[in-house]
């Protein structure tokens, strides 16, 4: 039913090698196997896009829809959930999801998925040191604050909101958490204060330390990035394990640069793909979505664009491990099953708000 149809992807635009990549090789890839039509919608930002599926909720708009098949994850799909602007369950239907985590995919940002939308990339919090420069990283919160103490002003972190800079403070919260799994399981108060306390005494006592004495902070993992790379300060970190890989390729980085994660473990979280409650074809975008998790589609996406291979290890066949292992990594991206090992599921996106605007009144304007 769907052959022979178009389907309509709303997907984030900000990686012109991506929207490259889905306009020629997956447009017709889709177009040879399926007679499907993928048109891309770019958007800068999904919480556009939620916001326009509430407004043609409220206009009474039904199996309409321009949009079929949307990237979402996180605080955008726990509001399109809340707001009942999903289709679905859909997730079980797909073949392709046997070979996700399930544990791992059950919650987005502590919001249970339900199979109201289906994981699809994978991301996780690393960082990015110079072995000419710290060749012996610091692997915990406590080495840190003693490597911060030994080089004052040279470590820093994006300032929250940005995405990056409050996944480290999350990492810090964490830290301090005696049962990290309880945070994928809802807001709790007691849970978060426990935590929080602890959380923002250490934010407050490393702040003199930090880049210009904690007065100010890079606004963006990009900023940050200039900071690594003039030797302004020691460290980088990103949502992309292959971030400096990527940025060594293209000069930004000296060949020296390595990644690490915090022993106690690393933050990541899966993107998914969702279909909007008033898609004019649902069906074709149960095709598109369940291409897009395939190994078909996932092996030369990843050979192209980076990033950490989503699917679970004992679900692939010899010949497709052995093609994960052949994807191009570069000098500085740590293993995938490192990664794996040190995955930490993202907090309830609850925890997140709170603590961003908590980390306002209780670190920066200190």
């Amino acid at each position: 039913m769907a052959r022979g149809s178009r389907v309509r992807f709303a997907m984030w635009s900000g990686d012109a090698a991506r929207n490259r990549f889905f306009r020629e090789a997956v447009a017709s890839t889709l177009q040879r196997d399926f007679a499907i039509t993928l048109e891309l919608a770019p958007v800068s930002d999904v919480a556009e896009v939620v916001n326009q599926f509430l407004n043609e909720k409220r206009a009474g708009l039904r199996g309409q829809g321009s949009i079929d098949l949307v990237w979402i994850n996180g605080e955008n799909f726990r509001t399109a959930r809340q707001a009942e602007l999903l289709w679905g369950p859909f997730a079980a239907l797909l073949p392709n999801l046997r070979l996700y985590d399930a544990g791992q995919c059950a919650r987005d940002f502590g919001t249970p998925v339900e199979g109201m939308e289906a994981p699809w990339m994978r991301a996780q919090f690393v960082l990015a040191h110079d072995l000419a420069r710290t060749p012996q990283p610091p692997l915990s919160l406590a080495a840190l604050r003693a490597w911060m103490q030994q080089h004052p002003g040279r470590f820093t972190y994006p300032a929250p909101p940005d995405f990056t800079g409050s996944v480290f403070l999350r990492h810090v919260l964490l830290s301090f958490a005696q049962d990290t799994t309880r945070f994928a399981e809802g807001f709790n108060e007691t849970l978060y204060e426990s935590a929080a306390k602890p959380t923002f005494a250490w934010l407050r006592d490393v702040k003199p330390l930090l880049w210009r004495k904690g007065e100010t902070y890079p606004a963006s993992p990009q900023e940050l990035n200039r900071l690594f790379a003039n030797q302004e300060v020691d460290f980088a970190m990103n949502y992309s394990p292959m971030f400096a890989s990527r940025a060594i390729e293209l000069g930004e980085f000296p060949a020296t640069v390595r990644t690490f994660v915090f022993t106690s473990g690393a933050i990541g979280n899966y993107s998914y793909l969702a279909i909007p409650f008033h898609a004019s074809n649902p069906l074709g975008a149960m095709v598109v979505a369940n291409h897009l998790m395939s190994p078909q589609h996932l092996l030369p996406a990843l050979r192209a664009l980076g990033g950490p291979y989503p699917h679970r290890w004992d679900a692939l066949s010899t010949i497709q491990q052995d093609q994960v292992r052949a994807l191009p990594r570069g000098p500085a991206t740590l293993p995938d099953d490192l990664l794996q090992a040190h995955f930490l599921p993202e907090p309830d996106a609850a925890y997140l708000v709170r603590l961003e605007q908590d980390w306002r009144t209780e670190v920066l304007l200190q």
